[in-house]
């Protein structure tokens, strides 16, 4: 009798026939938010399969955008053009290369730079409204105190930072950048992209790579020739806490999704992190 990952993989195998003879599947480990699968075809090929999974729904992600972010990333050399969107998932061609043990403030802040400046993705990320989502696929046993009262605070007090939108990745961590033969860099993992603000983009990119915020936006102010730093600067630190408010619900609805210990610890962290901000507003 087949195990569930099995009757998966042969799911995955049958869909696929017979645009591609896949002869081997197996799941890759470390994707946080889906279960992808690394292919290869009778013929050599290799590809990503990142499926239409129930986390994908609950992440208020889309296999569509994430497509269109692809391809437009790949114009620009940023990322590999994806093979086919299925209506049960996203196929990619396997990207040659190392992933990256981590990235220095230069390859970040030049990638964040060169995302920024690639054409206009047709769908937008408002960090409030991402934090309903994730809100309202919480089940009412996850919703603790301590998370409604940080939810209720930042959904009460939106606000934008005035940026123009920009294409952003929102996930552009070392664990997501490939390094390739010839000093290349590919980029993966599109799935969180989005016209969004690139002042958050930033303090998301700081918080993935543990780089400190602040040089992070000197250097790549320095990149696009910005003169105006201290505005960025200011709206960064302005999005810190938002970040931190969506650290801790993505990560309550990890751990109801996936059972995993860090999930839970993770996001009381960053729970922790906001009581003093939430306890001077009620004061």
């Amino acid at each position: 009798m087949l195990s569930a990952d099995e009757k998966e993989k042969a799911a995955v195998i049958e869909r696929l026939w017979p645009d591609f003879i896949v002869a081997q599947a197996e799941f890759l480990e470390g994707g946080l938010s889906n279960r992808c699968m690394k292919l290869t075809s009778e013929d050599g090929r290799q590809f990503v399969w990142r499926p239409e999974a129930a986390s994908v729904k609950a992440f208020g992600l889309s296999r569509d955008s994430e497509f269109e972010a692809l391809r437009v990333a790949a114009k620009a050399g940023l990322a590999a053009q994806p093979v086919k969107r299925y209506p049960e998932g996203l196929l990619n061609p396997w990207i040659e290369g190392d992933t990256m043990t981590e990235a220095s403030l230069s390859v970040a802040a030049s990638l964040q730079a060169k995302i920024h400046e690639l054409p206009p993705l047709s769908n937008v990320f408002d960090p409030f409204d991402k934090g309903l989502v994730y809100f309202d696929s919480l089940s009412e046993a996850s919703k603790t105190d301590s998370l409604n009262a940080v939810h209720g605070h930042f959904q009460n007090h939106r606000f934008t930072s005035g940026f123009p939108l920009t294409t952003c990745h929102y996930d552009l961590g070392y664990y997501n950048l490939i390094s390739q033969k010839g000093g290349k860099i590919k980029v993966i993992d599109w799935e969180y992209a989005a016209l969004g603000d690139p002042t958050m983009d930033l303090v998301m990119t700081s918080l993935a790579n543990g780089l400190d915020l602040e040089t992070l936006v000197n250097r790549y102010c320095q990149i696009r020739r910005i003169n105006s730093v201290a505005d960025w600067q200011d709206a960064c630190r302005t999005w810190q806490p938002v970040a931190g408010y969506l650290g801790a619900l993505w990560y309550a609805l990890g751990y109801e999704l996936f059972g995993e210990e860090i999930y839970q610890e993770r996001s009381t962290f960053f729970l922790k992190q906001l009581e003093p901000l939430i306890e001077k507003k009620l004061s």
